[in-house]
């Protein structure tokens, strides 16, 4: 990875170094064998300011797929802070859920809680963990009950193996949905291997031919944005794994 940032540097493409003013709340990846039941546990985490100190929002996902969800505090939440799951929605595959503290978060990368999913015995596939409003809004506020502003970024269960070469593709995105064009994307190897392409005129990246099982870094390099790096397993083919810029 250190070669592509001196490539990247060399070349112009590195971000202006400035730190996000928008927080942004996300699901991690999670990779599964295809054909055994299974539990699996998807973080929900936040890239706090530093200042939120309740945080709402609601799970949607497939109930036919990931059944039987069970919620704990993340290690990373304010000190005292309160759980409430709203499980009314379950069998439709809502699940609402409230962390409310009078204490605020510590600034950088925290998990905010664990949900652990019974996965039944399953063909190879990716089925996605999104964020929504229904049972429980979406909501950050501080300790004084300001609303503020955050990007919520779902996150995907991979389920099996798939051929030795498999597409990823997305769109790279201003924080109001817009595509970013010229924006270099990097897919990177755990070995440090790294392959690079450039964002079309509506912000679609497409890397083609990748190598399956194995664990990749996708990183977004802007002038303009921060992009978080993300790091998932890839076992099939994937679409739509979008990134959604913060200024």
């Amino acid at each position: 990875m250190l070669g592509v940032v001196m490539w990247l540097a060399a070349s112009g493409f590195v971000a202006e170094s400035t730190y996000s003013q928008v927080r942004v709340i996300r699901a991690t990846n999670v990779s599964i064998p295809a054909g055994v039941q299974t539990d699996i546990t998807v973080g929900i985490q936040i890239d706090s300011l530093g200042n939120e100190s309740s945080t709402s929002f609601s799970l949607n996902f497939n109930p036919r797929t990931l059944t039987n969800p069970r919620v704990a505090l993340g290690a990373g939440v304010p000190a005292g802070s309160n759980l409430g799951t709203n499980t009314s929605n379950v069998m439709q595959g809502q699940l609402g859920i409230l962390v409310d503290s009078t204490s605020t978060y510590v600034v950088g990368s925290r998990s905010i809680i664990t949900v652990t999913f019974t996965v039944p015995a399953s063909p190879p596939g990716i089925t996605p963990i999104m964020f929504g409003s229904v049972p429980t809004p979406q909501s950050v506020s501080s300790s004084t009950g300001a609303l503020l502003p955050t990007t919520y970024e779902q996150g995907v269960v991979v389920i099996g193996a798939a051929a030795a070469g498999v597409d990823i593709s997305g769109r790279v995105l201003t924080p109001d949905g817009r595509g970013i064009r010229n924006v270099v994307v990097a897919v990177t190897d755990t070995n440090g291997n790294s392959r690079i392409t450039m964002t079309s005129s509506f912000g679609v990246y497409r890397f083609n031919d990748v190598e399956a099982g194995k664990t990749y870094t996708i990183s977004i390099n802007s002038k303009r944005y921060r992009f978080t790096p993300r790091v998932l397993q890839i076992v099939d083919t994937l679409a739509d794994f979008d990134f959604v810029g913060q200024q």
